[in-house]
């Protein structure tokens, strides 16, 4: 049983908007709906067995206000991190939703998943269809990574392919509450009237589109070369994996499986209910950072000093000189 402080550091900083805070506000609710009842929150750091700063929304993209915040600074072997960002660097030990395969340890950093207040309200469970309208479907932008302009060449008559980039773009402005209700209802439609979910990378190498899809109960078709499967779920009998390479032979490969689209999308529910729900999300969220924090094998501080030498990479130099910038201006002096 472990004494778990949950927090994000956002909930410091007036200027942030509170959606950011939402992994922090549904981990809240979860450990109330927690029904393991193992684990239990407080709100002492000094008697906590593990800090978890969850959603890094707002906190810089080097997580400069988590590794400057009395916590880590004090109780740095005990703190860890809930990240649910596409572009982050494990500065810290936990769950990252979009890691790099370089930067994954499971003795310090693993996969995570996406977590947010701004759930489409349409995410309800309906039992798949013997005969769905389409053989797969994907209703996203094509703008965050080029793998996605390949579905565009995908047969129109079996697949529903749709490009929302400039929806998407346009929902940034939007405040009339029934555009953005039009936006999300037929999201989840596209996804009740496929058999099969494409679920290509984006700007990170998960996608939340997965677990929206096992949340719906149709299966996953992965396609990120480059993402680590999150422990646990039983992956090969809840979705199907596709190289990138292969992205045209999709038809192929989904006319195969297709007598098995109920079976899978029924079991990616039953994954999804056992380890995403509002009811167990917390449970298993102590469970993996407990576990990191018993297998640790020398200081932390020296794991993290190590994380900068991804900066000798032109990449992370650019975004590292842009979050400097971003925080210069939020706090009008230099965050490292």
């Amino acid at each position: 049983m472990a004494k778990v402080l949950l927090y994000t550091t956002s909930l410091e900083d007036p200027s942030v908007n509170e959606l950011h805070r939402g992994a922090y506000e549904r981990f809240v609710e979860s450990a109330a709906l927690d029904k393991f009842g193992i684990h239990t929150l407080t709100h002492d750091p000094e008697e906590a067995d593990l800090i978890i700063f969850a959603d890094v929304a707002g906190q810089g993209l080097f997580a400069e206000t988590i590794r400057h915040h009395k916590y880590t600074k004090k109780f740095r072997e005990k703190c860890f991190v809930f990240d649910p960002g596409d572009f982050s660097l494990p500065f810290l030990p936990g769950l990252y939703a979009s890691l790099d395969r370089k930067h994954y340890n499971p003795t310090r950093t693993r996969t995570g998943y996406y977590l947010r207040r701004a759930e489409n309200p349409y995410l309800d469970f309906h039992e798949s269809i013997e005969n769905p309208r389409y053989l797969g479907s994907f209703r996203g932008s094509f703008s965050s990574h080029p793998l996605r302009l390949q579905l565009a060449l995908l047969p129109k008559d079996r697949f529903l392919v749709e490009d929302t980039t400039a929806l998407c773009e346009a929902m940034k402005n939007w405040s009339a509450e029934d555009q953005r209700d039009e936006f999300y209802s037929r999201y989840v439609e596209s996804i009740r009237e496929s058999a099969f979910v494409l679920c290509p990378r984006g700007l990170g190498r998960g996608s939340i589109r997965l677990f929206e899809a096992m949340q719906l109960g149709r299966a996953p078709v992965i396609l990120s070369d480059d993402w680590i499967y999150p422990a646990r779920v039983d992956w090969d009998a809840c979705s199907i994996s596709i190289p990138e390479k292969d992205l045209l032979r999709i038809p192929e490969i989904l006319e195969w499986y297709q007598n098995r689209a109920v079976e899978l999308g029924m079991r990616a529910r039953q994954e999804w209910e056992k380890y995403y729900a509002p009811d167990v999300c917390f449970h298993w969220l102590v469970e993996d950072c407990y576990e990191l924090l018993t297998l640790r094998r020398g200081s932390e501080s020296y794991a993290q000093m190590r994380i900068w030498l991804n900066l000798l990479n032109y990449r992370y130099m650019r975004r590292f000189m842009t979050s400097k910038k971003d925080m210069y201006r939020r706090f009008k002096k230099l965050v490292l």
